[in-house]
């Protein structure tokens, strides 16, 4: 798939990896607007393929559609895109002549050169969002979330971790593979838990795991697909840890790189769908 942006002039930006959209001129498309806050939003490559459009908790926010975003969502072609007085269309097309089976055959290429390794995999969601959601009212809302996710965001590049995936109101992030020291996982919690500490009307939770995947780079342009069933383990463990109302849970194996860094609290051991036995969770 090619994917780029148009203006209502044709002019055409080409889409290779995230997108930053803003005043700032080191900005990927810089708009030289007043309206227009200085990392305003971004356009993310997800690992896995296709884009999701996140708003940074600009001052007058990007519309999707006629309507103000509130939380990062999927583009589609032909969505349009508005941020202060610049209108942009995302377009996804395959290339010319293009059946669909170079596609198939690049994913089947990515899959045999994809690398194995330990892997630090993060997921981290807003509690009870659609409660908080409902009296609040839009703009506000739209703001509240692009800050957490700008603050998330900088926090998480600040230790050398990449944002892969974006949902919703909640995002999975990873450390490459050479990024094991623990030192540096813990200093990114305690981050997040200082960040938790600022923000008077919403909580949020995050989740932990140490496990082995496949790490592909040809997918997208500058972006990694974290591919094997540890991902899943992960989200599976999410549910888990809304149910046990913790902010932070990790996973056995988290828990045992951690240990010397945290408090560890055993939250007991849970079946997780898709996987056999019962497996230790911790808090800290």
């Amino acid at each position: 798939m090619q994917y780029w942006l148009e203006t209502d002039s044709g002019e055409q930006f080409p889409l290779q990896g995230t997108c930053t959209i803003g005043r700032l001129p080191e900005n990927t498309l810089a708009i030289n607007d007043g309206e227009v806050s200085r990392r305003h939003a971004i356009i993310h490559a997800q690992g896995d393929g296709g884009y999701y459009i996140v708003d940074l908790g600009s001052r007058n926010g990007t519309i999707l559609n006629g309507q103000r975003m509130r939380m990062p969502a999927q583009l589609k072609d032909n969505d349009r895109i508005q941020v202060s007085t610049t209108n942009l269309v995302f377009r996804a097309s395959e290339p010319p002549g293009g059946d669909g089976e170079e596609a198939m055959m690049t994913i089947a290429a990515a899959h045999q050169t994809a690398k194995s390794g330990m892997c630090w995999m993060l997921v981290a969601d807003i509690c009870q969002f659609t409660k908080i959601s409902q009296p609040m009212p839009e703009d506000e809302l739209a703001q509240m979330v692009g800050k957490w996710v700008l603050a998330c965001k900088q926090t998480i590049e600040k230790s050398q971790g990449h944002i892969n995936k974006y949902l919703g109101d909640g995002y999975l992030a990873y450390w490459p593979m050479d990024i094991t020291k623990p030192e540096v996982i813990a200093a990114t919690i305690n981050a997040l838990r200082a960040q938790q500490a600022t923000i008077t009307n919403m909580q949020f939770r995050i989740v932990l795991h140490y496990g082995q995947v496949r790490m592909d780079s040809s997918l997208q342009q500058g972006e990694d697909n974290l591919i094997g069933p540890q991902v899943n383990f992960i989200f599976r463990m999410e549910k888990v840890c809304g149910a046990l109302k913790q902010f932070c849970l990790l996973s056995e194996a988290a828990a045992t790189e951690l240990q010397p860094y945290f408090e560890m609290t055993a939250q007991g051991s849970h079946a997780l769908g898709g996987f056999q036995g019962e497996h230790a969770m911790y808090s800290c």
